[in-house]
């Protein structure tokens, strides 16, 4: 027998899903933005390699090693990643003065201009999504999302 008050009482499960349904729409739907802020027209970069563009953007002269411990990638998937950017011409790559077996990593002048390509159309995407939200929701927001990152992060996560 079910009764009224039962139908409306949202359990945490529910939230839960609720929540993850959201997540993944506004995921679907920066994408979108991003696409149309692009114009449409396909990247020349797969995601994980503009990932990492836009590491060594951010890190100029930094190591492939620097790399893998920050994305927590494989080796052997971080060194396929920077193959590609080498031969694409978006990273250069000089020997590391204080260890010779390692090579500096930093964006060609088209790696610049692709990043900021890519920057500016995020930018427009997360502008629209952010419209209408004071400072103090954006702090909040702010907030909630990096304490949603840290549990994740976490690598012994409560029971």
């Amino acid at each position: 027998m079910s009764t009224k008050s039962e139908k409306t009482t949202t359990t945490a499960g529910d939230l839960h899903d609720e929540v993850l349904e959201s997540l993944q729409a506004l995921v679907f739907s920066l994408k979108g933005q991003l696409r149309h802020s692009l114009g449409e027209q396909p990247l020349a970069l797969a995601p994980m390699e503009l990932r990492a563009l836009q590491f060594f953007v951010r890190h100029p002269g930094a190591s492939q090693r620097d790399l893998v411990q920050h994305s927590g990638r494989d080796k052997a998937q971080i060194a396929r990643l920077i193959k590609s950017l080498l031969d694409s011409g978006h990273l250069q790559a000089c020997p590391d003065p204080e260890d010779r077996r390692s090579q500096r990593l930093s964006p060609t002048p088209s790696g610049l201009a692709l990043h900021k390509q890519l920057h500016q159309a995020r930018r427009q995407a997360l502008a629209r999504s952010l419209t209408g939200l004071d400072a103090g929701e954006l702090g909040q927001l702010l907030g909630l999302l990096k304490r949603l990152r840290s549990n994740l992060s976490d690598p012994h996560p409560p029971a």
